[in-house]
């Protein structure tokens, strides 16, 4: 697997950035090069958490290994507290970079696929959020979305407006900007969902959710399936009664997510806890 370090310039944040991409191209078969296709590849762009850095992935995962069994290229942006959001009242569209101009460039850059259903969008916690939000505003171009522990937070946001507590609020402002904005914009991630609803001509992703039983924001992902279901999306979810928010569960979980977008040798788990074997325990959907 070939890890690039790429630092170019961004029309729409108007400032260099810094994103890491791994691809498949000098994968091998035992000592010698494989002789395996060499692109166009199937593309996952995953998005770090709230604080994180591209690098998070590499650090604290084995996603590269698990990728490169697969022959998947992974994009890996750097982005700010983990959140991908267009922000027009204050001029900053975070996410036309993402689903836009990363797209473009490293499409033009890197023998990457440019097949909506070879094109996924992952992220975890907040990163959810985001590869959420911005998987539907551009659904002509991610044909799969994977949100692990997914940080659904809208009512917590609507919330810290009436309770007229400003610290809560300008909190949330640093991420969503005006929050009296929020209800019913492209910010609020079950107005998305509620379009396809009303135009089925839309294409529609597929959804691959995992949330542990013990994270905090269990029932937020559970509602989060719910809207899409009702809203007639293909949803996959895992809610196993292990993990919380934490590496060892995404660590695991990456693995499934990447093994359900493109089928592959899974690798076993190395981390402390090894949630991989309970894969099999899927949450049991409503009838």
């Amino acid at each position: 697997m070939a890890l690039l370090r790429i630092d170019f310039h961004s029309n729409y944040l108007d400032r260099n950035v810094i994103v890491t991409a791994v691809i498949p191209a000098d994968k091998m078969d035992g000592d010698r090069l494989a002789k395996g296709r060499r692109g166009p590849y199937r593309t996952v762009y995953l998005l770090h958490g709230l604080f994180g850095q591209d690098y998070d992935w590499i650090d604290k995962t084995h996603v590269v290994e698990t990728a490169e069994a697969r022959d998947i290229a992974l994009i890996m942006p750097s982005g700010e507290d983990g959140l991908y959001l267009n922000k027009p009242e204050i001029d900053e569209y975070h996410g036309k970079f993402i689903s836009e101009e990363l797209v473009d460039f490293t499409r033009r850059l890197l023998p990457l696929s440019s097949k909506r259903q070879d094109t996924a969008l992952a992220g975890i916690s907040i990163g959810a959020y985001t590869a959420v939000i911005n998987g539907l505003l551009r659904p002509d171009r991610f044909g799969s979305i994977i949100a692990l522990s997914g940080a659904f937070m809208r009512d917590r946001v609507l919330e810290a407006v009436e309770s007229h507590s400003p610290h809560k609020k300008r909190y949330y402002e640093r991420f969503f900007g005006d929050i009296d904005t929020v209800l019913g914009s492209e910010k609020d991630y079950a107005a998305m969902a509620e379009r396809f609803r009303e135009d089925p001509d839309l294409p529609k992703p597929n959804f691959y959710v995992a949330c542990g039983a013990h994270d905090s924001l269990c029932q937020c992902n559970r509602d989060f399936v719910e809207l899409l279901r009702s809203c007639n999306f293909d949803v996959t979810y895992w809610e196993p009664d292990i993990g919380a928010h934490e590496w060892p569960f995404w660590n695991a979980w990456i693995d499934c997510a990447l093994d359900w977008f493109a089928p592959g040798e899974m690798k076993p788990s190395t981390a402390p806890v090894d949630y991989s074997a309970l894969t099999s325990l899927r949450f049991p959907q409503k009838q």
